[in-house]
């Protein structure tokens, strides 16, 4: 598919009711419009897709009713409160409180169960599980929730300290989880900025400020900076 769908964001506190209804039904009708395409490619291709499998989330921080409904398949898609993706619950107002936490008890009980055979193994050896069993349940998607609010991600930076404690080597090396959250977000900004992702992910980022003339404040900025 070379269409992707792009909506515009209406933040104004003062839009009227029937500007939100246009935009809504247009939404919507823009959406039946692209899984419309998207079933007559499946057609085309001899590819066969289940409509009531279909999963549909809408994103928004009002609290008000959504009454209108994409259609896929002659299929009314119902809104559910989240969506399931390779593993992540993504809720409609965006908040991965519940999937940290849920991730964090996942690493607790797998390092509780590296603590009862701990004497069996050295600190280089129990860091060497750490890293292999049970860091990469705690980075999972990192890149999507790291943004998440302090006290959401303090789970993870307990079960950290937990590791750090239970290794008992300060001369082994490593590496915290906050900054290899943000190595991922850059890695994945890095690739999205030099277009070595999809085409359409690509030209979602604005190009790089050209300006004509240097000032101090645009002297020490960095070449690859972008404005939002």
């Amino acid at each position: 598919m070379q269409e992707s769908v792009i909506e515009r964001y209406l933040s104004g506190g003062r839009t009227s009711r029937d500007l939100v209804k246009l935009e809504s039904e247009a939404m919507v009708d823009h959406t039946n419009r692209t899984l419309e395409a998207v079933s007559s490619w499946g057609q085309a291709n001899l590819v066969r897709f289940n409509a009531t499998k279909t999963q549909t989330c809408l994103f928004t921080a009002k609290r008000s009713e959504f009454t209108l409904a994409p259609t896929f398949q002659n299929v009314s898609l119902e809104f559910n409160d989240c969506l399931q993706l390779l593993g992540v619950q993504i809720s409609s107002n965006l908040n991965f409180g519940q999937f940290i936490e849920s991730k964090a008890m996942v690493a607790a009980r797998k390092l509780g169960i590296l603590s009862k055979v701990r004497r069996y193994f050295t600190p280089g050896q129990l860091l060497t599980l750490y890293k292999a069993q049970i860091r990469p349940c705690m980075e999972y998607f990192c890149h999507i929730w790291a943004g998440a609010a302090k006290y959401q991600l303090a789970a993870l930076d307990s079960v950290e300290k937990r590791v750090k404690k239970l290794i008992g080597d300060q001369d082994l090396n490593l590496v915290s989880l906050e900054h290899r959250r943000k190595v991922a977000r850059l890695s994945v900004f890095y690739r999205l900025h030099f277009g070595e992702c999809a085409q359409e992910l690509h030209e979602l980022i604005p190009p790089s400020p050209f300006y004509h003339r240097t000032f101090r404040h645009t002297a020490g900025i960095h070449p690859f900076v972008v404005e939002f």
